[in-house]
């Protein structure tokens, strides 16, 4: 079997993917992730929100730094909700690499990537959010390595083991908890390795710069645990990894004149090169409207780009870390103004209250509104660029699994 095709599964990935094709109540089939908006300040409005939407979205979003009362309470509450509805949670208000220019930069000795490496860390283990212990995603920009020198990467080797030893050690007190519960001698749990077996996958570590490529093993532990109190998903859903952890790397907009086009393809690379530990991209730009087909290596090359030669400056697309045969989710925010377009409809402002005509909350109503019109946006995109592709010789890289984002309320 060659690597490729032992190539890890993404938990996180693969429970969106399911999603798609169990969870009914998804806005046209398609797996949404809801990003709660900045006026969700208290536990009582996070939880309101989420027993409307939760039967409809694939992903959340939380922003737990402007939850004035968040706790252990709100998170166990809300690793309740995820299971019950079935959905993917997600800490989103903090980046936890917030010094990519220097990470990128080749002067940047290895002591030094290091230190900034292990600030990252800090800001996923520690801290009141505990994103580490609770949340199956979390938000970081690439370390800005060279496009073809990802080994060279030591910011998400550090955070992969930091998940690693959360998710043991958050599993070996769920299980201590229940035992005593029970009433019974706690039961030691064995704790998931924080380094991957030396057969059978790429080293975690290397005797020299210390970080290599890697094949590891998938960021989860069994959960032969029961997280309490005991739900399950209904109508066939599958119950979502809770033990799971990965990262969406952010994606620089197209416009944004501080970052290269290399240091975009360098993060695309990033997302393949680990893709057990990275479950996406995430970016600002409109491509759930925008963007025209499902291979990653048409994002390489934004639209309009100006360059001599794409297919000269498309390094990526013969990059040794390109594994052909996996998907990248790519999570790209549905147009803001959208909102104002549902808001200023006849129909929802004469029924401003909490509920749609047809019964619907508000919320849910406005979620498949904004879904509907980016789909028609996408289409009518796509129609009128038919033909201007990119080239037809362009190598076929991973696939790509969107995910609209809607920004509620």
């Amino acid at each position: 079997m060659s690597a490729v095709d032992d190539a890890p599964v993404n938990p996180i990935l693969n429970y969106i993917q399911q999603l798609t094709e169990t969870k009914k109540g998804l806005p046209f089939h398609q797996p949404v992730a809801v990003l709660t908006s900045h006026t969700v300040t208290d536990s009582a409005t996070l939880f309101r929100l989420v027993s409307e939407i939760g039967p409809h979205i694939a992903v959340l979003q939380v922003q737990a730094d402007v939850i004035d009362d968040w706790s252990d309470e709100v998170i166990d509450q809300l690793t309740y909700s995820a299971k019950k509805y079935g959905f993917i949670l997600w800490e989103g208000s903090r980046i936890l690499n917030s010094t990519v220019n220097l990470m990128g930069r080749g002067r940047a000795n290895l002591a030094t990537r290091k230190t900034i490496a292990d600030l990252a860390k800090g800001r996923y283990v520690n801290g009141a959010a505990k994103t580490a212990t609770w949340a199956n995603l979390a938000t970081s920009w690439a370390s800005g390595v060279a496009l073809d020198q990802q080994e060279q990467d030591v910011l998400l080797p550090t955070l992969r083991k930091a998940a690693r030893e959360a998710v043991a050690t958050t599993a070996k007190t769920i299980e201590t908890e229940i035992s005593v519960a029970d009433g019974a001698e706690p039961v030691e749990q064995e704790q998931t390795p924080t380094s991957p077996p030396t057969q059978n996958g790429w080293h975690e570590f290397s005797a020299d710069m210390g970080y290599a490529l890697r094949k590891s093993s998938t960021i989860s532990v069994t959960e032969s645990v029961t997280l309490q109190p005991h739900v399950e998903p209904e109508d066939g859903v599958p119950a979502p990894p809770l033990l799971s952890r990965a990262m969406a790397l952010c994606l620089p907009c197209d416009v944004d004149t501080a970052f290269t086009l290399e240091f975009r393809q360098g993060t695309i690379a990033a997302a393949c090169a680990n893709q057990d530990f990275v479950a996406g991209l995430l970016t600002s730009e409109p491509l759930f409207c925008e963007y025209h087909g499902n291979n990653l290596i048409d994002l390489a090359v934004p639209e309009g780009c100006d360059v001599s030669d794409e297919m000269e400056h498309n390094l990526l697309a013969y990059s040794p870390y390109l594994e052909r045969n996996h998907s990248v989710g790519l999570f790209s925010l549905v147009p803001p103004e959208l909102a104002y377009a549902f808001e200023s409809d006849p129909i929802h402002t004469l029924n401003a209250d909490s509920t749609s005509p047809g019964g619907q909350p508000r919320s849910v109503a406005k979620l498949e509104y904004m879904v509907g019109k980016a789909l028609k946006m996408r289409d009518a995109n796509r129609k009128e660029n038919e033909g201007n592709q990119v080239p037809k010789d362009l190598p076929k890289g991973p696939s790509v699994l969107q995910c609209p984002m809607v920004i509620l309320p």
